[in-house]
């Protein structure tokens, strides 16, 4: 058997960890410790954004504070399932956030509640995966004479391409939205549609390290008639996620992004308002050690955002920057991980086991458990 230098192993096995994207613990509770975007990392929450790594990123997950669960599941050689119940994602707040101001007072009570978020992938050859995902999310309040419902399907499809060390993955999205608001005299009823594109690569470099371009590109029309309602949103970023052994990960990254709105009243003969918000730019940094069963992350996000309003005879400008620092603590048996981010009223204050604290006392501000499939 021919010597291996015990360097070389090391890289060679820290890129491996890299590529497998099997990393020392995944979980939501990670990613958020780590600066908050899964992007930016090679993690099991990747599978919600691209449906085709269902198979290699195949756990179970139980979110103990933000109260939802699901399992994604290795099926014979060649095929991927998986099913997460009770599951929010960024655009159920954006659609709440839309509905808390519009319509009648029952259509602005209305809150969309995510029901499933469904996946199968299959893998064609060694290094050709497709997926397809489906969210679906729904919310009705009928008093009578009064009734108003929200329901929104996320159509997902992905594609995960192999070449060499280098991958792509990529995901075509379809919204569905269906509006109804009805009160004495009026009965609205209003459809709407977006679609988007989501492209990441992974690139090696050297034997330690990989590189994370991606890009997102999503346009959406949604307006509960006479309104009018038009979103586009442009999001690039990029990160080096380093593992200068395989129980050390180190990342950096950068995200800028763009988010337009624009809403008109049809008929009313006003100008329409529109949002302009850009984010220039969020930087994230993060590192993660295993100290036999142990994990400690600690995760900075610092980033800068525009804000602009331009409305009927008025613009607004607005300039805003924020830091944020995060610390999260693992412990790991086998395949099982329970992941967790400190609370940092305890790390300032301490405990309060007696009489409590009005910011609260726990160890722990939320609670991932995650139990890993890889095939």
């Amino acid at each position: 058997m021919p010597f291996v230098n015990r360097g070389v192993w090391l890289r060679r096995t820290a890129l491996a960890v890299l590529l497998l994207a099997s990393s020392l613990s995944a979980s939501p509770v990670r990613v958020a410790t780590l600066g908050g975007e899964s992007r930016l990392l090679l993690d099991s929450t990747n599978l919600f954004d691209y449906p085709a790594l269902v198979r290699q990123l195949a756990h179970a997950d139980i979110e103990l504070f933000d109260d939802w669960a699901g399992i994604a599941l290795p099926v014979g050689k060649k095929h991927g399932v998986a099913l997460f119940l009770n599951r929010k994602d960024a655009g159920l707040d954006e659609l709440s956030a839309y509905l808390s101001d519009t319509g009648s007072r029952l259509f602005r009570s209305l809150e969309p509640k995510p029901w499933f978020d469904a996946i199968y992938g299959l893998q064609l050859r060694q290094g050709l995966s497709l997926g397809i995902g489906a969210r679906y999310a729904y919310d009705v309040r009928d008093r009578g004479l009064e009734e108003a419902s929200v329901s929104r399907w996320d159509s997902r499809l992905g594609l995960c391409l192999a070449s060499g060390h280098r991958r792509l993955d990529a995901t075509l999205y379809v919204e569905n939205l269906a509006l109804h608001d009805r009160e004495l005299g009026t009965n609205i009823e209003a459809d709407g549609k977006g679609y988007g594109i989501d492209l990441r690569g992974r690139w090696p470099i050297g034997e330690t390290a990989i590189l994370l371009p991606s890009i997102r590109w999503r346009q959406a029309d949604i307006g509960l008639s006479p309104e009018e309602r038009q979103v586009e949103e442009l999001t690039l970023a990029l990160s080096a996620n380093v593992r200068p052994a395989p129980t050390v990960l180190g990342v950096l990254g950068i995200v800028v992004a763009g988010n337009w709105q624009s809403t008109d009243i049809s008929g009313d003969g006003l100008s329409g308002t529109k949002l302009r918000r850009w984010l220039l730019p969020a930087v994230v940094a993060g590192g993660e050690v295993q100290v036999g069963s142990l994990l400690l992350r600690l995760g900075a996000r610092h980033e800068s955002v525009l804000e602009e309003i331009d409305g009927p005879g008025e613009v607004d400008l607005y300039f805003d920057t924020g830091f944020v620092t995060d610390v999260g603590l693992g412990i790991e048996f086998g395949d099982f991980v329970l992941d967790g981010m400190l609370e940092k009223d305890f790390l300032r204050d301490g405990p309060h086991f007696l009489g409590g604290s009005s910011r609260g006392g726990g160890l722990l501000a939320n609670i991932s458990l995650l139990y890993r499939l890889y095939p």
